[in-house]
């Protein structure tokens, strides 16, 4: 599989991506937040926030800190479902 520009090698980088991105949206939502305001708790873009939603990115560790902190989530729950099975 060929590289692209989003950071995304092949269809299990996707997936990946995907399964993030949701459930970033799914802790976003839950708060009642917008993209907008979750890009203004977090100092990220709100571009890029759509773009994490959307699995259309692989995003860098290091942003996981500041969408932890604003959405006042521990990293661990990016990485489980809403039954808090894991997600793989």
């Amino acid at each position: 599989m060929g590289h692209n520009d989003d950071g995304l090698t092949g269809p299990a980088d996707r997936s990946h991506c995907k399964a993030l991105g949701l459930r970033i949206r799914m802790l976003r939502t839950a708060r009642g937040w917008t993209q907008e305001r979750l890009a203004e708790e977090s100092g990220l873009h709100r571009t890029f926030i759509g773009l994490i939603e959307r699995g259309k990115v692989a995003m860098r560790i290091i942003h996981l800190w500041p969408l932890s902190k604003a959405l006042d989530a521990s990293i661990c729950d990016f990485f489980v479902d809403e039954k808090g099975r894991p997600i793989r």
